[in-house]
């Protein structure tokens, strides 16, 4: 089992989902340090809404957000394909 993580990106004036981005080199425990509350989620499989601290550490890594038009949530999915 092969645990994708990727950003689904929803256009605010519709919530509709314009693209999902993945994430190609994901370090887990360096995510948990820029969000709050993981006690109960240790590896992240819940949504978390972009913003704040974790969007910062994302934009240090070269991720651009446009939320001014946009919400970004980091997501994640199993794929026994990859």
């Amino acid at each position: 089992m092969n645990i994708v993580r990727q950003f689904d990106v929803f256009e605010k004036a519709s919530d509709y989902i314009y693209e999902e981005i993945e994430i190609e080199s994901f370090d887990l425990e360096a995510a948990k340090k820029h969000l709050d509350n993981t006690e109960n989620d240790p590896l992240l499989y819940n949504g978390y809404k972009i913003e704040g601290k974790i969007k910062s550490y994302f934009e240090s890594l070269g991720y651009k957000f446009l939320t001014d038009r946009y919400d970004y949530f980091l997501c994640c999915y199993q794929d026994d394909n990859k």
